[in-house]
């Protein structure tokens, strides 16, 4: 073991003369555990919220979704030939989506009419999301049927006693004027309520695609294709693969269909972080204050390994080591209280968001990537304090 090493572990465990020194070296180390185990919290906090969304996005959004580059529309043998041929895909759906203004009643609501092939339901969960009704689009039904979303059916003042009766559709034609004319009308009969999450239920009508196609006028149309991938294949070569054969369309994953949440929850996520990463950086500096009490206090005994031949670096080494254990201390200490706070509260439920949420117990998902970062943080932070204050050691100081 290096005498840099020894002496910074004796300086460190061996209680100091000055009630001051011990003081703040323990408000030093409290400050950084406190400040790591916030930072793991928090961090872990904005995963399981992340990670909570994701989940109600995957029930609705497919693996894989296929747009054109330009326009809102493409005829639908454009890409017929290249899904039937591409492997990994397990089954794909077509879809035909535009803006439509409904009505019930004395109520009006603008939403999205997505028209949807039989293949739909085998490419999302929206099966699952039915709390009330059933899904029996493509059916033959001796009426034009929907799967309205639960926010839309608010907003219409839709509820379950009401499904003897239609909602009409209105969808501007293409052709300018004004008056009755410029718009096509019809009328769905609702067979459920769908609930995903507000932002789809709040936006989206589900028909049949044929239906949309009609009341559209766009026959053989389609918005976009929605494809499930087979799990044994890799998805971004299946990706790769598509966007090499089909060069006027974008193919989007998950997270690029949901490009603009994920951005806001990683720009707010940074935020956190970079703001509890400035509380640490203030409760590391208070290592300074620390070390250069120290430096004062056993000025004589540097002094005297300084007369035996101690050099002014090794002496440094000293004081930066032991800046170091107590900014290990306390970061190591952070991390195991933060971790295991987060392991409780995701096994034994902690803290509750109360009635009337989608959770009982406020998410919360541990990554090592997070552990890593925050380590790696003190670390550096503790290096930079310790190493700004070894400067200071000097032969002046010695001899004072």
């Amino acid at each position: 073991m290096k005498i840099s090493s020894h002496i910074a572990k004796r300086y460190f465990f061996s209680k100091s003369s000055s009630n001051a020194v011990n003081i703040i070296t323990g408000i030093s180390v409290a400050g950084i555990l406190v400040g790591s185990a916030a930072l793991i919290i928090v961090l872990s906090a904005f995963n399981g919220l992340e990670n909570l969304v994701r989940g109600f996005y995957e029930d609705f959004d497919p693996d894989l979704k296929i747009v054109p580059h330009s326009g809102k529309f493409f005829q639908e043998s454009a890409v017929d030939s290249v899904l039937e041929s591409q492997a990994g895909i397990i089954s794909y759906a077509k879809v035909l989506e535009e803006k439509a203004l409904f009505s019930f009643r004395d109520k009006e609501f603008i939403a999205s009419l997505k028209g949807v092939d039989q293949q739909y339901s085998s490419v999302t969960n929206i099966r699952s999301k039915i709390p009330y009704g059933e899904y029996r689009l493509n059916e033959n039904l001796a009426v034009n049927s929907a799967v309205i979303g639960a926010g839309v059916a608010y907003y219409l003042g839709f509820s379950r006693s009401d499904f003897q009766e239609p909602i009409n559709i209105f969808i501007p034609k293409e052709s300018s004027g004004l008056g009755d004319q410029s718009f096509r009308s019809d009328r769905l009969f609702p067979l459920g309520f769908f609930s995903v999450q507000p932002e789809f239920d709040e936006q989206y009508v589900l028909s049949s695609l044929d239906f949309s196609r009609e009341v559209l006028n766009r026959p053989q149309a389609c918005s976009a294709v929605e494809l499930a991938i087979d799990s044994s294949y890799n998805i971004e070569s299946v990706q790769e693969n598509l966007k090499r054969r089909l060069p006027g369309f974008e193919v989007l994953n998950r997270e690029e269909q949901q490009a603009s949440f994920l951005k806001v929850m990683r720009t707010e996520g940074l935020f956190t972080f970079l703001i509890f990463a400035l509380i640490l950086s203030i409760a590391t500096f208070t290592i300074a204050g620390s070390l250069t009490m120290l430096m004062f206090e056993k000025r004589g005994n540097l002094h005297t390994l300084w007369s035996m031949g101690t050099s002014i670096s090794e002496l440094r080494k000293v004081i930066l080591k032991l800046g170091m254990i107590i900014s290990l201390s306390g970061g190591i200490g952070g991390l195991l209280i933060g971790a295991l706070v987060v392991i409780a509260q995701e096994h034994f439920q902690l803290i509750s968001v109360g009635e009337g949420y989608i959770v009982d117990a406020y998410p919360v998902a541990l990554r090592w990537t997070d552990l890593m970062i925050v380590a790696v943080t003190v670390l550096g932070l503790g290096y930079l304090s310790a190493w700004l204050s070894a400067r200071r050691l000097n032969l002046k100081l010695l001899k004072s």
